[in-house]
């Protein structure tokens, strides 16, 4: 749906009594303008969330010539990874920090993420010769959305939870109180993701098509 649709939805319903629900119209004021930003954050927030736990867009990266213990730059859209393997199919563990020394060599391979933005290979393939190329398959967030005309690839089965989160979000804006209303919808948005859990309308889509990228190993 777009923008404007999840805003319709909001504001005429979960947020109505609030002051924030005031978008405006075509000439909308400054306070409205600031109001309808605000409530485009919350709805990335929401499906960033949604992206997390369902895992709806899965990306591969392929890194070529890679050297033992040698850090490589990932995406800015990268959230969590899911799994790493060499290319003739045999798999790499992630965060794996154990070691495997022989003759002063640690020959443990492992994927870490010292740094938001930074993968480490640790260890050495004790393959003949060793295996340099490495394909990580990972979970990516949502691209940001910014004005009313954008459009979210989000299957419908996701609606009412997004709703019920913007709505979390809204009402904590207001009162901050975990006690109060912001905290209802909160527990309704974990029931809608139950909900979605429990009759298997989870659907992984990888809405966006899987993109290979390929790093040449700087470190």
């Amino acid at each position: 749906m777009y923008v404007s649709d999840y805003l319709s939805y909001i504001t005429t319903s979960e947020i109505k009594q609030l002051a924030i629900s005031d978008i405006g119209g075509s000439t909308p004021t400054d306070q409205q303008k600031e109001n309808k930003a605000s409530l485009i954050n919350f709805i990335n927030l929401a499906n960033s969330e949604l992206h997390k736990k369902f895992a709806l867009i899965s990306k591969e990266m392929v890194f070529t010539d890679v050297k033992p213990n040698s850090l490589h730059a990932i995406p800015t859209d990268f959230l969590y990874a899911i799994s790493a393997s060499y290319k003739d199919g045999t798999e790499i563990p992630i965060n794996d920090e154990s070691t495997n020394i022989i003759s002063d060599i640690d020959y443990n391979v492992s994927i870490l993420f010292p740094t938001p933005f930074e993968m480490l290979v640790k260890g050495t393939d004790n393959n003949t010769p060793p295996r340099d190329d490495i394909s990580l398959v990972y979970i990516a967030a949502p691209d940001k959305v910014t004005v009313t005309t954008d459009f979210i690839d989000l299957p419908e089965t996701y609606t009412e939870a997004l709703i019920d989160f913007v709505a979390y979000k809204a009402h904590a804006a207001v009162s901050g109180d975990l006690k109060a209303e912001n905290n209802t919808y909160y527990l309704r948005y974990r029931e809608a993701i139950k909900s979605i859990k429990l009759t298997g309308l989870a659907n992984p889509d990888n809405l966006d098509s899987n993109t290979k990228l390929t790093d040449r190993g700087f470190v």
